[in-house]
């Protein structure tokens, strides 16, 4: 799992300051125990593409082709998931 900060060019930049990507096999386990973390700590939230401004503004997850990903809002979120996964 890498966390990134999202540039212009990547899904969810402007809502969304940071991704944490997993590799869709080998790391499925993970992204599950990262997400049920996620919803503990913020609040439940939804897929990227169903996100809307009335969602949880903290983070919210997406399914790419081959990753699985985990969108961080702010400095903040990032702080605290570093503590716990990185």
């Amino acid at each position: 799992m890498k966390l990134i900060k999202l540039d212009r060019r990547m899904k969810g930049y402007g809502d969304f300051k940071y991704v944490a990507k997993f590799r869709r096999r080998s790391e499925y386990q993970k992204f599950k125990e990262v997400r049920k973390w996620c919803w503990e700590q913020w609040g439940i939230s939804s897929e990227l593409e169903l996100w809307d401004e009335d969602d949880n503004p903290a983070w919210c997850w997406g399914i790419e082709d081959y990753e699985l990903r985990i969108y961080i809002a702010s400095d903040k979120e990032a702080a605290w998931y570093g503590l716990k996964w990185i």
